[in-house]
């Protein structure tokens, strides 16, 4: 019977998940247009048409429609479907991990949070700081309530905050601007509130490895598109020395050697970024995502 019910509880686990990935679908498109999440209805955003409750079914709406609107029959974007079913796993996951939990509830409100600030991340390089600052507001209430003192808390979001500022503005000693957006404080900040100090840190560590895989070759694909040859070397050269050093040769002189090419690369990134004609920046929430995703979970 316990085992019956732990199944009937994942079922509608999964159900609140893609219904809430629906929504999330709104919430991605419109903090991107400045458009109220709850007003007007969900419409086409081709024909401007009011779709009716079967049109927005979780995927399987995307299914029978064959992917195109009811109306104007206008592609609609694979991005609705893939949300719905991200979004159901983490909640279907947070609740395999850590059943009918206050961790549960954090972890679903957090996992739905990231999720929406990454896509809007990756899709326009715009982040909606409202919902970091929820995020840190409902990181202090359940550290208070379940562990007892907000102490760590804050610290971890002032820690969080203050780090990522840092950095930002260490652009402007070599790029006359800062090294990344604003929001990437803010969201360092909620990560900060929701894990502590030592937790931020980890976290801060595992999204420094995220981005190796996430953000830098989307900027050495930058850099080649721009035919910037050395910045491209130098990241070779970089992660080729870093690779020799942790398996092969662990001394000082290597370690040295690693240092000076890292350096060379980091002013390579910011001397480009100085020169380009627009403030855009590269996504760095997705890594805050994977790390703080990682580190909850595993």
């Amino acid at each position: 019977m316990e085992e019956f019910m732990g199944y009937y509880y994942l079922f509608w686990v999964c159900i609140f998940g893609l219904c809430l990935g629906s929504f999330y679908n709104v919430v991605i498109l419109r903090s991107l247009s400045d458009e109220s999440i709850i007003f007007p209805p969900s419409k086409c955003p081709k024909c401007q048409n009011k779709l009716k409750a079967w049109h927005n079914i979780p995927i399987l709406s995307y299914i029978l429609l064959r992917g195109k609107c009811a109306y104007c029959k206008e592609k609609i974007s694979i991005q609705y479907p893939i949300i719905e079913f991200i979004t159901m796993c983490l909640f279907a996951f947070t609740y395999i991990k850590f059943g009918l939990t206050w961790q549960a509830l954090l972890g679903i409100i957090l996992s739905s949070c990231l999720l929406i600030m990454t896509v809007t991340d990756i899709k326009e390089q715009l982040v909606d700081c409202n919902i970091a600052i929820g995020l840190s507001i409902i990181g202090l209430v359940y550290n208070w309530l379940v562990n007892g003192t907000p102490v760590d808390s804050i610290l971890g979001l002032l820690a969080g905050a203050l780090i990522m500022e840092l950095l930002a503005r260490f652009g402007y000693l070599i790029a006359k601007k800062r090294a990344f957006g604003e929001a990437d404080t803010y969201v360092a900040g909620a990560l900060g509130a929701c894990f502590g100090v030592n937790g931020l840190l980890t976290v801060l560590a595992y999204s420094l490895i995220a981005s190796m895989f996430f953000i830098l070759p989307m900027f050495l694909y930058k850099q080649y598109k721009l035919n910037n040859k050395f910045t491209c070397i130098t990241f070779i050269l970089f992660t080729l020395s870093l690779l020799v050093f942790k398996f092969y040769f662990q001394n000082f002189i290597m370690l040295s050697l690693v240092a000076i090419i890292g350096l060379t690369l980091c002013y390579s990134i910011l001397k480009g970024i100085k020169e380009e004609t627009t403030s855009t920046y590269l996504p760095l929430v997705p890594a805050f995502t994977l790390g703080a995703l990682y580190y909850f979970f595993f």
